[in-house]
């Protein structure tokens, strides 16, 4: 996962905020407890808001009680109580971050893939106790990360096939949560176009860096474009944005079709307002902060 599904604070609700907090804060203590202290670093915005959004299905909620955080250990905070969905999450979190870290492996300077490799042991260890918790989920990921590995060995020009393994990802990670085929058949699309949305704001916010590195873009090679053409490089990003929009809206489309129990300011939120925004600064070419250590920083 990447970071830019998150929530736009200046239009969130005190309260709203707090539970949003309250739930990312929930999915730290659950890392490092189902995968050790390590996975704690692999913490994302993404998976907030999968997390939110598997509960806001659910019809039962486990709540919020104030506690602490070996982070702020002065200050209690609301940390949603401990349920499948967050756990669900955290496992998830494991395994893609595992199976990302062997994609880069492959790429990058030899002192990059050193660092990586440091890492490794531990992401191994994180991914050994989620795979056993999630043995189906672990294989999906590792086809997807074949099928992308592949597409990009073939410098395949083709947007759309580019973005297909992630797309089907997060359309199997979605309708798990599905209780009867109808609902499964809009979680199913949800995600789809969630993950098509991902794969493709990313593509687009590292089109800069590629283009000067030499690494694989499916909007470099499907128009042409080569470093120094400022010009091709903005009407790509505003051919992007389209894109983007058209999944987007199909985004919402599918969520308003959806029984929402709870936090659905929070998810209207992240989907009409904060993937909007993470749009436009993609659009404008000014590389994304997509650390989730914001979320706590601005909350201190």
């Amino acid at each position: 996962m990447f970071g830019y599904v998150r929530i736009y604070k200046p239009e969130l609700k005190m309260g709203e905020y707090e539970q949003y907090q309250g739930v990312y804060c929930s999915l730290c203590k659950q890392l490092g407890k189902s995968c050790g202290h390590f996975s704690r670093m692999t913490l994302s915005y993404d998976l907030t808001f999968f997390a939110l959004f598997r509960m806001a299905l659910d019809e039962g909620c486990p709540g919020f009680e104030k506690g602490r955080c070996f982070l702020h250990p002065l200050k209690k905070r609301a940390c949603c109580g401990e349920n499948e969905h967050i756990a669900f999450s955290a496992d998830a979190s494991a395994l893609l971050t595992y199976y990302k870290l062997l994609d880069n492996l492959q790429d990058g300077s030899f002192f990059r893939r050193a660092a990586l490799r440091l890492t490794q042991p531990f992401a191994a260890g994180a991914r050994r106790r989620a795979q056993r918790r999630q043995p189906q989920l672990d294989e999906e990921i590792r086809r997807y990360m074949e099928r992308q590995a592949a597409l990009e060995t073939a410098n395949t020009p083709s947007i759309d096939a580019a973005a297909e393994p992630s797309a089907d990802l997060l359309s199997y990670m979605a309708q798990l949560s599905a209780r009867d085929e109808k609902e499964r058949r809009v979680l199913e699309r949800f995600g789809y176009c969630l993950g098509r949305w991902i794969y493709l704001i990313d593509a687009m916010d590292d089109l800069t860096d590629d283009l000067k590195e030499g690494g694989y873009n499916p909007y470099i090679l499907s128009r042409r474009l080569k470093a120094g053409e400022d010009e091709a490089v903005r009407e790509t990003r505003e051919y992007a944005l389209l894109t983007l929009n058209a999944c987007l809206a199909e985004c919402i489309a599918a969520y308003n079709l959806l029984p929402v129990r709870r936090f659905d300011g929070i998810l209207r939120n992240v989907l009409e307002q904060g993937m909007p925004a993470a749009q436009r600064q993609a659009v404008d070419g000014k590389k994304q902060d997509k650390r989730p250590k914001a979320v706590e920083s601005a909350a201190s």
